[in-house]
């Protein structure tokens, strides 16, 4: 007999009767499964502590302690809770089954057993359970990757507090003056010169923190022969010079010793200042009092200081990307936080019970209720329905940037076929003409583009007007945006897609009000929905760097235009 397809895994099965243990040993062995057996209640708990089977077949009448005990028991038990029960039983009467629902089973054979219903039952089960400790795992390891990221950040927390100071304000000279002070403070140092380097190779020293006793260079100007060109392009290319001991070194210039000897620098340290791969200066520090051997870690903490300075000098520009930024990131939150309170587990939890029971309601007592009774759990179950739709519609509203994909080739006119295929049920039943015009292929997120043209021809059908076919057109244009191109060179063409219909349209006065999140127009009696598919839309479209707009009149059908480019420079 194979058993290729067979799930491996041990089993404890639990019985009296020693003729359907046996049996039951034989049969599940046979599928590659490994078999513990305990003949009552007492010895099936001590064995499933110490070898926690993967799931337990168990009977209920047995001598001792019945199978209703024995689970009970189980579940108590921290090491023992999460495996899998499915009762054995010749008890029929639905109070017995929904009695071993409640002490925890999972499921339950009714006796005499069928070999085909227990291996399948078996396979489901423990299907499951492997996926619960995969996700389980999972859990564990997003855990452990919060952990590492939370110390990570702890650590650049450190930094942040030394450079922080230096990028408090947007005035050139107070950003060099704190610059100056902190280095001076972090390294020890005798004295710590901010060089400012000028086109023609001159510069001067515009900020400087010196301890007391030694000279101050603050505001000196140097000629272009104390920073000649040669030492301009090594700076430029990235040079790290430090000289432990003046007197000592070798391969300095005469000139250079004499010029440090005047400012009583025995000791220096000096990483260059780059704004754009320009060179805008450097960073120096001075030890006066005596030489001084420059450790690694102060050498690449004055490198990192010296790229924070060049940032904060370019503060001003950044900031108001990084306000954007700031917008966009706080609407983002609220929109997901606004999701994580809807669609939480204390919400999704009470529906699935709310259709499970009153799906149990209408097949067990749907001959017994009359007709109001029966109005009730249809509208209950109808309801239930909408908020799983709303849900998975806020499920998808929230993925769109949390679980979105990489921007790649997508043929637009490949993905519109496939919608209408997919709609093709819709289509016929509305006897709707659909008319599919050339579509170019862009840059973008192939799943998205399929939502996205999924709920505009889809609400191009359902917003239909009372005894007309649908009639609707998907075509496109290609507009050239080189005169309006800033920053963005991959930007110089968009695609412009169109959904026009003829269906009941809207009031334009409506139109930036139908892209927001749970927002009709119509009531649900007269058209299905949950408000959120044009929101998705715009979602969408935004995060391809894209716009949406709309142009409608009352009874006039309506039009989707959305913009998108051609190529996305990332995604």
């Amino acid at each position: 007999m194979s058993v290729a397809t067979a799930e491996p895994g041990t089993i404890l099965v639990v019985d009296d009767t020693p003729t359907n243990l046996e049996i039951l040993f034989d049969f599940l062995t046979n599928y590659g499964f490994k078999i513990l057996i305990a003949e009552d209640g007492e010895s099936a708990l001590q064995k499933a502590a110490y070898a926690s089977p993967d799931l337990i077949l168990l009977d209920i009448l047995m001598p001792g302690i019945d199978g209703f005990e024995t689970c009970s028991r189980l579940k108590a038990s921290e090491s023992t809770r999460e495996i899998p029960v499915i009762f054995m039983t010749a008890l029929s009467e639905t109070a017995d089954k929904v009695k071993g629902l409640q002490v925890g089973a999972v499921d339950y054979v009714t006796k005499p057993l069928q070999h085909e219903e227990v291996l399948a039952r078996v396979q489901t089960h423990l299907r499951l359970r492997s996926l619960t400790k995969q996700l389980q795992a999972q859990n564990v390891q997003l855990e452990q990757e919060i952990e590492q990221r939370q110390r990570q950040y702890q650590r650049s927390q450190l930094f942040a507090e030394v450079t922080l100071k230096i990028r408090q304000s947007l005035q050139l000279e107070d950003i060099l003056q704190a610059a100056a002070i902190e280095v001076q403070k972090i390294l020890q140092a005798d004295r710590v010169v901010i060089y400012r380097l000028r086109s023609d190779g001159t510069g001067s020293a515009v900020a400087e923190a010196v301890l007391p006793g030694w000279f101050s260079v603050l505001g000196q100007q140097f000629a272009a022969e104390v920073f000649p060109e040669d030492c301009h392009q090594l700076y430029c290319q990235g040079r790290i010079r430090g000289i432990a001991d003046v007197e000592r070194e070798e391969n300095i210039a005469p000139c250079l010793v004499e010029f440090m000897r005047q400012f009583q620098v025995k000791a220096k340290l000096v990483v260059p200042i780059t704004i754009k791969a320009e060179l805008w200066g450097l960073l120096i520090a001075h030890q006066c009092s005596s030489s001084r051997d420059w450790t690694d870690f102060e050498t690449e903490l004055l490198g990192q200081l010296a790229d924070q300075i060049g940032i904060a000098i370019t503060q001003a520009q950044l900031l108001e990307q990084e306000t954007r930024y700031s917008q966009e990131l706080a609407r983002s939150n609220a929109e997901l936080q606004q999701f994580a309170s809807i669609a939480s587990h204390d919400l999704q939890e009470p529906l699935r019970k709310i259709q499970a029971f009153g799906n149990r309601l209408q097949e067990k007592y749907g001959e017994l209720l009359n007709e109001q009774g029966a109005d009730y759990i249809r509208r209950m179950q109808n309801a239930a329905q909408r908020m799983q739709i709303l849900i998975d519609d806020l499920l998808v509203f929230s993925r769109i940037t949390t679980r979105a994909q990489p921007f790649v080739a997508v043929n637009l006119a490949k993905v519109a076929k496939e919608v209408l295929s997919d709609l093709e049920v819709l289509i016929q039943q509305t006897e709707a003409q659909v008319e599919l015009s050339e579509l170019p292929s862009i840059h973008a997120d192939p799943l998205q583009m399929r939502q996205l043209l999924q709920n505009l021809i889809g609400n191009a059908l359902k917003f239909r007007r009372k005894n007309e076919p649908p009639r609707v057109k998907i075509y496109s244009q290609i507009i050239d945006n080189r005169e309006q191109l800033t920053e963005n060179l991959l930007n110089t063409y968009l695609c412009q897609i169109t959904v026009e219909d003829n269906g009941i349209g809207f009031d334009q006065k409506y139109c930036d009000r139908i892209f927001q999140v749970f927002q009709r127009l119509h009531g649900r009696s007269e058209y299905e929905g949950t408000g959120i598919g044009l929101a998705i839309c715009r979602k969408i479209v935004e995060r391809h760097g894209g716009s949406i707009a709309a142009e409608s009149k009352p009874s006039q059908g309506a039009k989707f235009i959305v913009t998108l480019p051609m190529h996305q420079s990332i995604d």
